[in-house]
């Protein structure tokens, strides 16, 4: 159903990260490529081996000071997700978690690959309001977070838990982590939110996890969603796989993330399947905010997205 969502548009395929995907379901069908799909497809691939270099880069350069960092989305999930074709499962940057005590460690081994800490403006104070630093370069982005998430008016994940969990996993022979099974599904539905579902191929991310990972324990992550104050965003996501790309939910999934009958007249008309395509809400900023506070848990959630909103936007005219 995800090619029914893009089409053989080339344009949105390009949006949503799916080029390369769209393009094998065409060629399987025995279908002429469109030259711009065919371009974007290979333009896609080509970001897949820059990202994954980077990555390995990355590994190889913290290794040498100690630290072994979990992976976030990016190559890592691609090679899980999608063994049979992960340079096509599109990712911009290398995202890292680490302890907040390994951060000088991890600037001073990205320093060696030429990459150098750029601070958001908009933020008063990145380790009260925000969840990574970023360091940039020619060869791409690193986003090196010290908690996993914090967003939809401040709720953050259990970070320590996180960690613990966490489970040890061979990056091409180099070690490295990646969250556990329910952390990474929680942690892919939320980041998928915040974005307003800007990209449908986390969407495709999330049905392929559930096609992989058949025995999640969502009672359990319905527990750490409500804790960390994403419930209502994670729901969000799984209503958007069951309505976009004609997902079968199991029970469980349906038992503890319910859809709410009184959002849903208003969730069909903000995430349908047109606007989700076109992301004409989602890449504009006011309109994206928006949608983050329509997710938000609580009137106390959505007070303090309201107030950091408005701080954010405040530095962004004073610096601007």
């Amino acid at each position: 159903m995800l090619f029914d969502v893009v089409g053989r548009n080339p344009e949105r395929a390009a949006r949503h990260g799916l080029s390369a995907f769209v393009a094998d379901e065409l060629s399987r069908e025995g279908q002429p490529l469109p030259a711009q799909l065919s371009a974007d497809a290979r333009a896609q691939l080509s970001r897949g081996l820059k990202t994954k270099s980077l990555t390995l880069a990355v590994v190889d350069a913290l290794e040498g000071v100690g630290v072994v960092p979990v992976l976030l989305k990016g190559y890592a999930l691609a090679l899980r997700l999608y063994p049979e074709h992960p340079l096509g499962r599109p990712s911009t940057d290398v995202d890292v978690l680490v302890e907040p005590r390994e951060l000088e460690r991890c600037a001073a081994a990205l320093a060696t690959l030429g990459l150098h800490r750029h601070d958001d403006l908009s933020l008063d104070d990145p380790f009260e309001e925000h969840h990574h630093l970023a360091f940039v370069g020619t060869r791409g982005l690193v986003e090196v977070h010290f908690r996993l998430f914090t967003g939809f008016g401040g709720g953050v994940f259990d970070d320590a838990g996180l960690r613990s969990r966490a489970r040890d996993f061979s990056l091409h022979g180099r070690p490295v982590q990646v969250l556990a099974d329910e952390d990474e599904f929680l942690y892919l539905a939320t980041h998928a939110a915040n974005h307003a579902f800007l990209r449908l191929s986390w969407l495709l991310d999330l049905q392929r996890f559930l096609a992989a990972r058949p025995g999640l324990d969502f009672a359990l992550m319905a527990a750490r969603a409500h804790r960390a104050g994403f419930h209502t965003a994670v729901t969000t996501s799984l209503v958007l796989l069951t309505r976009v790309l004609g997902v079968t939910l199991p029970a469980p999934a349906l038992r503890h993330f319910p859809p709410r009958a009184l959002r849903a007249p208003a969730d069909a008309v903000l995430f349908s399947k047109d606007r989700l395509a076109s992301a004409q809400l989602s890449e504009h900023w006011l309109a994206a905010f928006l949608l983050r506070l329509w997710l938000v848990d609580s009137p106390a959630h959505a007070a303090r997205h309201l107030l950091e909103g408005a701080r954010r936007s405040l530095r962004r005219a004073r610096v601007g």
